[in-house]
This record gives structure tokens, C-alpha cells and sequence, in this order.
């Protein structure tokens, strides 16, 4: 007998697909988008809002489900201490973001209706759950007129041939699958790429580099993290590689039987290699001076880190095995191993849930100002498409909204001037 959730994943599976295939696919648009995600839907609402007929193709049976995972549910979407360093191609971001980066995300969700919070300088829903940031897209993107067009995927796409080769005759076709659906093709005046990896239509001929998850754990070696696995520490924690320091981070830090884990590793994994050294400083706050202080007035690390983690790597550094009392006991070591505890990195873990791919789209091969690319007019990407990725705390979505915003404003641009001919 079927489960009652079951059930409800089937019906409502049931109800997706009859509503994918009641949109009528037109044959033409002024824009296509594909991809409904974060980055997706708003360069569709930009483009749509500046008069452009507008059609979003989305492999998923709705658009906006990658939002719904975004922050553990809450989504947190922007973050006031926005800055391109925190990015893989700063000099890039900064030149599509300009000055007024985060001004320019919260006025457009503020126009969508979406009120929010701040934690630790990190923008949330006041509801604290991701599907009031989704829900405000998708109503906004009906009111202005965007055909979603679920449950398709854009294979391939082709410039089409043009007696004027000037970027305001651009003509592109894309050709679509679905299984529920059968194939399709739609002719638009400029296309945005906003899906990134394997979901990206052949024909484009533009480069793209290795996509490579980040953004998750790390598996590693040289700690007892079995017995370790669940606690957690606030460390100030050092990638090293070849005696060079290639990325320190501050904040929470979760011991797993693998390896590490949490924000702090998140952000490293960006830039981890195998065979790099992570250095954790358990007690950042602290100097060794002080620290070697407290172990010696307590004989052991259990007032300054977490008791367990502390009975795990040093257990009573005050007795012997026989629980007789160390003729000497050596407070300077224990806490120089609080604050440079060392393991090897063995590889990143969990990659299949990694919260961002690394990868996409050479951002050598377009125009900054209007995310085109450079050799085919009419083309634009945004969001994930790209190879541009961000820390924790809001940077990724802030680039999927501010990228989205440029690409479907610029491609507006193009279908309209060319309206005007």
C-alpha cells in the first residue's frame, strides 16, 4: 500500500505535468531564457517588463524548485557586505555589478513584494522560508506576461542565417525535448543561457570550463574523526599548500566521520585540493599565551574547547594511562595544538549535493556591460551559466539576481532597437 506522502508526490507530480502541457508554445519570442531558475526568472521578469515577449524553458516540471533548497530552506539571498573578492573572477563581477549591487536586488524584491530580515549581515525572507522568495518571482513573472514552459529541455541551438549580419537581425532556434511533451523548436530574437553545466543546449560554440562542484564537505585524514564526528568548534581554519597559505576562513566548524564539514568548509572547498594541509585554530579568540594559562590551571583543554573534542584528541593531559599524575605536564604543547590542530585533505565529499557548480562559460567571451557574448550578437548568459561562483552567505544568489537583471535587461534592449527599425 502507498505511502499517504507518496501519494501526494504522485498527484501532485500528476497536476505539473498537466499544467506544463496546457502552455502553448509559441512559434517565435523576442527572448528565450533557458533555464527557470533563480538567475533565469529574474532576467525574464527584466526582460518582459521592458515590453519583450518573453518565454522561460525549464527541464523541471516548475520553475524555481533549485530556490526552494537555498540557505536549509530559509534562502538567504543577498548579504550586506556584498564584494567581487568574494567571487572566483572578481574583476568580472565587479564589472557587470557595479556600485549599487546589493540597492539594485533589494529594490527589485521590494518591488516584487517580498519583505526580509538580517542575521549577521545575511538578508533573509522575514518568513524564513525559501518559497516566499520563489512565490514572489513566479507571480511576478505571470503578471508581466512570461510564458513558463515547463517540463522541456533545450538541446540544441543554432544561429540562424541572416541577409543582415548586424546584432539587430539576430535570429536564433532552439530545439526542445520532453518526454511528456515530444520535441518542439521556438525561433527568439536574442536567447539567455541561465542553466548552467550539462543543462546547457550544444551549439553555442562559445568555451566553457570543467564544471567542478564546491561548496560542501571535505573528506580528510590524520584526526580520530570517528570518534569526533558530530561536534562542533568555532575555528579560524587555514588551507595550506606547499607551505603557502591558499584560503583562510573564520566561523563554525562540524566534525564528521569523514572529515569536516560547515560554512567555514563550505568556503574552503572552493579552493581545496588533495593533499592540502587544513590548520584549525580551535580557539581564534585566544592567545597562546593565554591559552597555555588555562591549561595549566585546569590541567587539560576541557574549560576552553568542547570537553569531548578535548577527552578525544588529549584526554586527561594532567595523568598517565594509570590516571597517576604526570610528573610534568606540558600546558605550552597542548595549547600550541589548539591552535594549529592539522589534517590532510583527501578530496571534497558529498558532491552531489554541493550547493553551487564551479564551471560554465568562459566570462572572457562577453561583454561585461551586457553579458552578450562578444562573437554572437544576441546571446546572452547569466547566473550559473557563467563561470562565476561565490562564497556562503547569500553571494551566489546575489550574482544569479544582479546577472539576471543586466542579461534580461540588455536583451529587452536589442529586441526593442531592432523593433524600432
Amino acid at each position: 500500500m502507498a505511502r499517504p506522502a507518496r501519494i501526494k508526490r504522485s498527484a501532485r507530480k500528476r497536476e505539473l505535468e498537466k499544467a506544463a502541457a496546457a502552455v502553448v508554445l509559441p512559434e517565435s519570442c523576442d527572448v528565450c531564457v533557458v533555464g527557470g531558475g533563480a538567475a533565469g526568472l529574474v532576467a525574464a521578469i527584466a526582460a518582459a517588463e521592458a515590453d519583450a515577449r518573453v518565454v522561460v524553458v525549464e527541464r523541471e516540471l516548475e520553475c524555481g524548485r533549485t530556490i526552494l533548497a537555498t540557505g536549509g530552506g530559509r534562502c538567504n539571498f543577498a548579504n550586506r557586505q556584498l564584494s567581487p573578492e568574494r567571487y572566483n573572477n572578481p574583476e568580472f563581477v565587479h564589472a557587470v555589478c557595479g556600485e549599487s549591487w546589493l540597492d539594485d536586488i533589494l529594490e527589485f524584491f521590494a518591488a516584487s513584494g517580498l519583505a526580509w530580515t538580517e542575521e549577521e549581515e545575511r538578508l533573509y525572507p522575514t518568513s524564513m522560508q525559501a518559497a516566499s522568495v520563489r512565490e514572489v518571482l513566479l507571480a511576478r513573472a505571470q503578471r508581466a506576461g512570461v510564458i513558463l514552459a515547463c517540463g522541456r529541455t533545450a538541446q540544441a541551438l543554432e544561429l540562424l542565417a541572416c541577409e543582415d549580419s548586424s546584432p539587430k537581425e539576430a535570429r536564433w532556434e532552439l530545439q526542445l525535448d520532453s518526454e511528456l511533451l515530444g520535441k518542439a523548436t521556438i525561433r527568439s530574437h536574442c536567447v539567455i543561457l541561465a542553466s548552467g553545466g550539462k543543462a546547457c543546449p550544444s551549439g553555442h560554440d562559445l568555451a566553457s570550463s570543467e564544471a567542478l562542484p564546491v561548496l560542501c564537505p571535505l573528506a580528510a585524514d590524520g584526526l580520530p574523526f570517528s570518534q569526533l564526528d558530530g561536534r562542533r568548534a568555532r575555528v579560524a581554519a587555514s588551507l595550506m599548500r606547499n607551505g603557502h597559505c591558499v584560503a583562510s576562513e573564520r566561523g563554525e566548524l562540524l566534525f564528521r566521520d569523514y572529515g569536516v564539514s560547515g560554512i567555514v568548509v563550505f568556503d574552503l572547498s572552493r579552493f581545496a585540493q588533495a593533499g592540502d594541509t587544513l590548520v584549525l585554530d580551535l580557539v581564534p579568540d585566544v592567545s597562546a599565551e593565554q591559552l597555555e594559562k588555562l591549561c595549566q590551571a585546569a590541567g587539560s583543554a576541557a574549560g576552553i574547547v568542547d570537553p569531548i573534542i578535548a577527552e578525544v584528541l588529549w584526554g586527561n593531559a594532567r595523568q598517565n594511562s594509570f590516571g597517576e599524575e604526570r610528573l610534568s605536564f606540558d600546558a605550552q604543547t597542548l595549547a600550541s595544538q589548539m591552535k594549529a590542530l592539522s589534517c590532510t585533505v583527501r578530496s571534497r565529499y558529498e558532491t552531489e549535493h554541493a550547493q553551487v557548480m564551479r564551471g560554465g562559460l568562459v566570462t572572457a567571451s562577453f561583454d561585461p556591460e551586457s553579458l552578450m557574448a562578444r562573437s554572437r550578437p544576441g546571446l546572452f548568459a547569466c547566473g550559473e551559466a557563467l563561470d562565476i561562483d561565490g562564497a556562503c552567505g547569500g553571494f551566489n544568489l546575489a550574482w544569479a539576481w544582479k546577472s539576471g537583471l543586466v542579461a534580461g535587461n540588455n536583451a529587452a534592449q536589442m529586441c526593442l532597437s531592432k523593433a524600432m527599425v
